[in-house]
């Protein structure tokens, strides 16, 4: 009995020692496995988790246990992961923000003009309706767009209370009465844009926005954009302002009605003036050409006056000089002149001339008879002819 007892222990023995050291090898194997698994882990997170490409239109900021190291616009690059390292994305590209803080909070009757008089008698409500004051203490609706760009994407996330994602949307916050708001770097550029257009208005007049008088509202807007862009540069939170427009400019929706109607008799006074000035540049126009006109002519006649009488002052002073030296035979000259320059223009001339012995001579030029009324004057000598025969 004693000799099968201890063969039995053996056995037993042998086989959970062969079972040990299976069950050993298995783990040590697995083990084994698991720290070539992790140590790949290790090694693809530290090497490969850490690259990152840079997008079009994007800056990305590099930090290193949450200090700033390096700002990349373009390729790929390679930074510690996380915690050791960081990445922030920001945007680039030009960005819009739109404001209506100035609108009404029924809109629709200022955009479709859907105007009742039930409407037009309701008051405005304190923080629900929106509205301007102008420099003539009237009141206006206006609604904006404002475009910028990120040009310091370091001095914007640092500086602009951007979240930790600044291409998310602003934080929402709740105060305590159980008011909605937001809160980030959109959220501050359209409080700066509205301050900057409550300043500009308040120095202008209703007339000047709403009826655009000699361009004024490009002036008006450009005023604004002015305004927000030197506002915006003094914060100096690397943000650049591109435009500003003004998409929206009503007058109170009672009084839209009664502005339209000076706004037609404004265009009709200009288009009015623009007749008035056309004409006065076509009169104005043809009285320089007749001006011209009369002056040539003028001209002309003076010049014409001035040789005739320089001509008839060397003829007067040739004749004096003659005259001077021989006056009977001048004068003979000067009336026989005039007596042939009179006579030419005679048509019918009697010369009556003394003969010695005391006969006079009377010698008649008659005329030649004049042609029959109807004949030519062939026909007239051939009967002439005829009747002397």
């Amino acid at each position: 009995m004693r000799e099968i007892n201890e063969t039995r222990q053996v056995t037993d023995g042998g086989v959970l020692s062969s079972g040990m050291d299976t069950l050993v090898r298995s783990l040590r194997t697995v083990f084994i496995l698991l720290v070539i698994l992790i140590a790949a882990l290790l090694v693809w997170f530290f090497t490969f988790s850490g690259f990152f490409v840079v997008k079009p239109d994007t800056a990305v900021l590099t930090f290193r246990f949450g200090e700033f190291q390096n700002q990349f616009t373009e390729s790929w690059h390679w930074v510690f992961p996380y915690p050791v390292g960081s990445t922030v994305e920001i945007p680039t590209s030009p960005q819009s923000i739109t404001t209506d803080s100035f609108m009404p909070a029924n809109q629709k009757l200022i955009t479709d003009r859907k105007i009742t008089k039930e409407a037009s008698k309701e008051a405005y409500k304190p923080g629900v309706d929106g509205f301007l004051i102008t420099a003539d203490a009237c009141i206006l609706h206006t609604a904006w767009s404002l475009t910028y760009r990120i040009v310091s994407p370091k001095r914007y996330y640092e500086r602009c209370m951007t979240p930790t994602a600044p291409k998310d949307p602003d934080t929402v916050i709740k105060d305590a009465m159980g008011m909605t708001g937001t809160r980030g770097p959109r959220t501050m550029i359209q409080d700066v844009f509205d301050n900057a257009i409550l300043r500009v208005s308040a120095r202008w007049s209703a007339n000047d926005i709403i009826l655009s008088r000699e361009g004024s509202v490009l002036k008006y807007t450009n005023a604004v954009e002015d305004e927000v862009r030197r506002r915006i540069n003094d914060l100096d939170i690397g943000v650049q302002v591109e435009s500003v427009n003004l998409t929206i400019k009503s007058a109170p929706p009672s009084t839209i009605d009664a502005f339209d109607e000076v706004l037609r008799a404004e265009m009709e006074a200009g288009a009015e003036e623009k007749k008035a000035r056309t004409y006065a540049t076509e009169q104005d126009a043809k009285a320089q050409a007749e001006k011209g006109e009369i002056l040539a002519q003028a001209r002309n006649y003076r010049s014409r006056v001035v040789s005739e009488i320089s001509a008839e002052a060397g003829y007067f002073n040739r004749i004096l000089e003659q005259y001077r030296k021989n006056k009977n035979a001048v004068l003979v000259s000067l009336f026989t002149q005039t007596v042939a320059d009179s006579f030419a223009d005679v048509k019918d001339k009697f010369v009556v001339n003394s003969l010695p012995g005391g006969r006079q001579e009377l010698r008649l030029k008659l005329n030649p008879e004049p042609a029959a009324m109807g004949k030519p004057e062939e026909a007239v000598n051939q009967e002439n002819k005829e009747a002397g025969k």
